[in-house]
Parts: structure tokens; C-alpha cells; sequence
């Protein structure tokens, strides 16, 4: 078979769609004659529309050596220039078609469309009015002149039967936030010329408007079309993720860090995913490659650091949480974090610990959470710890629970267990998001909760078991209330508190059900680097006898875990009878 009919073949396999076959033929009418430009040609096209755009340019401009009088080789290689936002090289190719052939309305299009693409709209305009002197009726340079003039009036007139003008249209109420209407411009625009950037942005429009199952449909559309957007794999990626196919999301993560290794979002989201996944590790690569596209965002360093955490590299991890901190220093989720994780490398590591808290302190003397931990660690009551308490316990609400059934919290069914059917009105001193008074409500009984967060508060309320709920200082809501209860409960929160003795009195006669945490080797409280106090059960028991208590049962137990060490405890019951 001759190289004529051989390039046929390979041309029309091409027109079909059939890359693979068509490059094969190529090539191998390429071993006789490296230097043929219309094969080089076809090369460089069929590496455009796989996007491999470096690729396509290598082609062109080895095409262009032997054949430089022939304007398609540079056209071509401009468009594959701008896609690589080479734009400079992508003029300077446009130039040489305009030499070549001065009446190529697609050349001043490409180039008006580089100047709008680097805001030079006066240029982009003239480009697009010399595209239409040589064609008026040029569809496409008359819709972007539209646009870069902002003549909405124009667009809208020539719109019915033109995507473009539709496209735009679509964009500027999606950029308005019209979600609505930019799906309404875009649909119409993608019944009369579907395109994968039409479908891009009508899928982020359906997005929008929480129609996020016709969204994924529209995105794979888009995908099908030009399969080399990282931002559309990204798009179908977390879709999917939302919908728990998760096979189908790592796929299209993956396929979305392949099309192009520089994509922050890819990174960041496949790591998130992954998190989300359990797995750690893989999660916290992701998140270094990320990192190392864009250090200075604070999230992704921080979402880093995260993950050092949980596998207890903790001075790396506080690096990262304090850069990202300081870049936030409103961010109070944040603030707690880093405390927690103070509190962590304190155990391994005090006085560096001591150290990290002090610089804290000397950059941000006002942190609420390093004055606090610097008063934990030299072992001194906190100045700030009620407001403290009260800040922590506000952000911890949502994952109060989640977090209490992580370490096998035990206090609630303990203190349960000491409540007779007698004690009918109860006061839940502490209530917390509501899990002492989910677990002891019946028809018959009468709850109140009182405490001092009103996050938790909120939680509380949604379980609709406590008669009143009040937002209140314990002891002050003690001190000052005028109901009388059969019991008083309060789980896990006299850990907090150093002194009980006043807490106490305010609570005889009634009933008192509680737990600590305890030490035998304190003097009466000792406060730990947790911010908790562990009380010794005898002084605990004397205080009680104090405020009039005679009969007080003690119950050893495991209040919980913390990094798989068991917290030993005991619940106190105590009354007059």
C-alpha cells in the first residue's frame, strides 16, 4: 500500500474517532519519512485531543521546520499553546498565521480570546471587531465582543438560537449567584450545541440548586466529552463520595490527580476522602502533596497536622497547627486542638510542652487556651478556667457523643443504676448535650438540666426529655433555686471543679448521685494537664458528711479511656436516709 493511501486510511480512522489505529499508520509511514509535516500534523491532532498539549507542540513545530510557509501548523500549535496558557507563545504563533494568511478570521478570534483571557479587554475587543469585518455574520466573534462589552441587551437579542450568547448569559447569573436561571440559559445552550464546558457549568448550577444527582449525570456528560478536566473528575469524585460509592470516587480522585498532579483540590479532597476511609496514612501523603502545591493555605496545613495527631507526631503537628493559627487566630476550633494536643505531647514530652505553651503565651498573652495551659502545666489553678470550660464545651457539642462512645464512656449507665423508682423530679447538674437524661427519662419523671454551654444546651433540647432547661453556673443555679428535687445527678463534671464543699451544701438534703475522678495520693483535689481535677475519695466522702450526708455508697469503676489507658473513677451516691 502506498504512503498516500496509507495517510487516507490513517486520516479517516482519525475522522472516525479511532486515535489509536490511526497513530499506529502514522507512525509507521513516519519510520520512512521522519520529516513529513502532514503526518507530523495529524500527531500533533490527535495529541490535542487527548490534551496532551506539550505533546501536540512538539509535533507542530517539528512540522513547521520542514514545511514554515504552512499557516495550519502554527494555528494549531497556537490553540494547543493557549491551552497550555503559554499565551505569549501562543500570539507570536498567531502572528505567523496572520503573515501567512491575513484573512483568517480564526486567528483574530484566538488572539481576541488570549487578550480577554488576560484582561485586556479593549484589545480582545478590537481583535474580535477585525475576526467580524472579515465575516459579519461570525457567530462566535460576535458573541464574545457581546460579552467583553458587557452588552447584555445584544447577547440576550441574539441568544434564541445561538449557545454562545446562552453560555454567557448562563455564566453571568451563575457568577450573580441565580443559580435558577443560569441552569434555565445553560440547558438551552446545551440543547443546541452540547459542549463540555456548557455542561461544566450547568452541571456546578445544578450543583447550586442542591440537584446534585441530575448534577453528576451532567458532569460525566461533560467527561465523556473532554475526559482531561481534573476539575469535572474532581466534581464526579465528590458526588460520588456524598453517595457512598466510594469505589467510584477513588476512581475518578485518582484519574483527576493523573490529568493533572498540580490540582490542589484533587489533593486535598482525595485526601479527605481517604480520611474519611480510615486510612490514615494514605490520607496524610495526599495531604503533603497538597501542602507542597500551596504551603501557604492554612486549612490544608492544619488538616496536615491533623492527621500527624492521630498518629502521634506531635511536635511536627503542632508546627503546622501553629502556622496555621496564626494565619486564623479567630479560628477557635483550632485554638482547642492545638490545647489538645499540648496536653498529648505533654505526656511524652513535658518540658517541651512547657516550652511550646510558654512562646504561645509570650506571642498571644490575651489566647485564652495558653493562659490556661500555661497555668495546667506549672500545676496552678487556671485565672481563666471557667470561661475556658464553657469556650471548649460550646465547640465540643457536636461531636460531644460521637466522642463519649469512642472511649467507652461507662458513667451514664452507672449512675443510672443508682436512681430508684422513687426518685421521680431530677435535677441533672452538668446535662451536657442530654445523654444522662435520655438514659434515665420515663412518662413519669420530671427533668430538669442545668448548664453553663449553650451548644450543649441546643443538643439537650433536641432529645425533648428535660421539663426545663437552664443555662446557668451550677452552683450559682444551686445556690439560688427554688425547686427541690428527689435526686441530684451529675456525670463527669465535679472533675472540674477543685473545691466541692460549697457544691455540696447547695445540694442537701437532696438525694446526690456523681462521679470523679480519683486519686488516693492527693490531698483533696490535684489538677492534671487535662484541665481535670482527681479528687481523693476520702476527703470526697468527708466533704459530704460536711454538708450532712450520713449514708454515702462508693462505686469503684472505669470512667472511660483516654489513648487506651482506662481512667478509674467512682460514683458517689449519698443521702440522708
Amino acid at each position: 500500500m502506498s504512503y498516500e493511501l496509507m495517510f487516507q486510511k490513517a486520516a479517516d480512522l482519525q475522522q472516525a474517532g479511532a486515535l489509536n489505529e490511526a497513530e499506529k499508520i502514522y507512525r509507521q509511514i513516519l519510520q520512512a519519512a521522519p520529516n513529513n509535516a502532514d503526518v507530523l500534523n495529524m500527531l500533533g491532532l490527535i495529541a490535542q485531543t487527548r490534551g496532551l498539549h506539550q505533546e501536540a507542540c512538539t509535533y507542530f513545530f517539528q512540522a513547521i521546520q520542514t514545511a514554515p510557509h504552512h499557516f495550519p501548523l502554527y494555528f494549531n500549535a497556537a490553540i494547543s499553546l493557549i491551552a497550555e496558557q503559554k499565551y505569549i507563545q501562543a500570539q507570536e504563533a498567531l502572528a505567523q498565521v496572520i503573515k501567512l494568511k491575513p484573512d483568517l478570521k480564526e486567528a483574530y478570534f484566538e488572539l481576541g480570546n488570549i487578550s480577554w483571557q488576560q484582561n485586556n479587554l479593549p484589545a480582545a475587543a478590537d481583535y474580535f471587531t477585525q475576526a467580524l469585518q472579515i465575516d459579519q455574520n461570525y457567530r462566535e466573534a460576535q458573541t464574545n465582543l457581546a460579552e467583553v462589552l458587557g452588552d447584555v441587551d445584544l447577547l440576550e437579542r441574539i441568544s434564541p438560537q445561538n449557545p454562545d450568547a446562552l453560555y454567557y448569559l448562563g455564566r453571568r447569573a451563575f457568577n450573580s449567584r441565580d443559580y435558577e436561571k443560569a441552569c434555565t440559559f445553560l440547558q438551552q445552550a446545551d440543547q443546541l450545541s452540547p459542549s463540555y464546558e456548557i455542561k461544566k457549568l450547568l452541571g456546578q448550577s445544578l450543583l447550586a440548586c442542591n440537584h446534585s444527582q441530575e448534577a453528576l449525570k451532567v458532569f460525566y456528560q461533560a467527561d465523556n466529552l473532554f475526559a482531561h478536566d481534573a476539575d469535572i473528575a474532581v466534581l464526579i469524585a465528590d458526588l460520588e463520595a456524598d453517595q457512598k460509592n466510594d469505589k467510584q470516587a477513588e476512581k475518578f480522585y485518582q484519574k483527576a490527580i493523573r490529568t493533572n498532579p498540580q490540582s490542589l483540590k484533587a489533593h486535598a479532597n482525595y485526601a479527605d476522602f481517604l480520611v474519611n476511609a480510615g486510612r490514615t496514612l494514605e490520607a496524610l501523603e495526599e495531604y503533603r502533596a497538597a501542602v507542597l502545591i500551596n504551603p501557604e493555605t492554612p486549612e490544608l496545613s492544619y488538616n496536615l497536622a491533623v492527621i500527624l495527631q492521630k498518629i502521634g507526631e506531635y511536635e511536627q503537628a503542632l508546627d503546622l497547627m501553629f502556622f496555621a493559627y496564626y494565619k486564623n487566630p479567630q479560628n477557635t476550633s483550632w485554638m482547642f486542638n492545638i490545647a489538645e494536643t499540648l496536653i498529648l505531647y505533654h505526656h511524652h514530652e513535658a518540658k517541651k510542652a512547657e516550652r511550646i505553651v510558654q512562646n504561645w503565651l509570650q506571642k498571644m498573652p490575651q489566647c485564652i487556651a495558653a493562659v490556661h495551659l500555661n497555668a495546667l502545666f506549672k500545676n496552678e489553678k487556671s485565672p481563666v478556667e471557667t470561661t475556658y470550660n464553657q469556650m471548649l464545651f460550646d465547640q465540643f457539642a457536636p461531636t460531644y457523643e460521637s466522642t463519649m462512645q469512642s472511649i467507652h464512656y461507662s458513667v451514664i449507665e452507672q449512675i443510672a443504676e443508682q436512681l430508684t423508682p422513687q426518685d421521680q423530679k431530677i435535677l441533672d447538674l452538668g446535662c451536657g448535650t442530654g445523654l444522662l437524661g435520655a438514659k434515665i427519662s420515663d412518662s413519669d419523671r420530671i427533668l430538669d438540666g442545668v448548664d453553663f454551654s449553650s451548644n450543649m444546651l441546643a443538643k439537650a433540647a433536641e432529645k425533648k426529655v428535660y421539663q426545663n432547661l437552664i443555662k446557668d453556673d451550677i452552683l450559682h443555679y444551686l445556690q439560688t433555686r427554688s425547686r427541690h428535687y428527689d435526686a441530684i445527678v451529675a456525670a463527669d463534671v465535679f472533675c472540674y471543679l477543685a473545691d466541692l464543699a460549697e457544691v455540696f451544701k447547695a445540694c442537701a438534703p437532696e438525694k446526690l448521685i456523681f462521679s470523679v475522678e480519683t486519686d488516693d495520693t492527693a490531698q483533696s483535689a490535684a489538677i492534671q494537664s487535662t484541665g481535670r481535677y482527681k479528687h481523693n475519695p476520702q476527703h470526697v466522702e468527708q466533704l459530704l458528711q460536711a454538708a450532712g450526708y450520713q449514708k454515702i455508697t462508693r462505686h469503684p469503676i472505669v470512667l472511660r479511656y483516654e489513648n487506651g489507658t482506662p481512667v478509674n473513677g467512682i460514683i458517689f451516691a449519698a443521702q440522708n436516709d
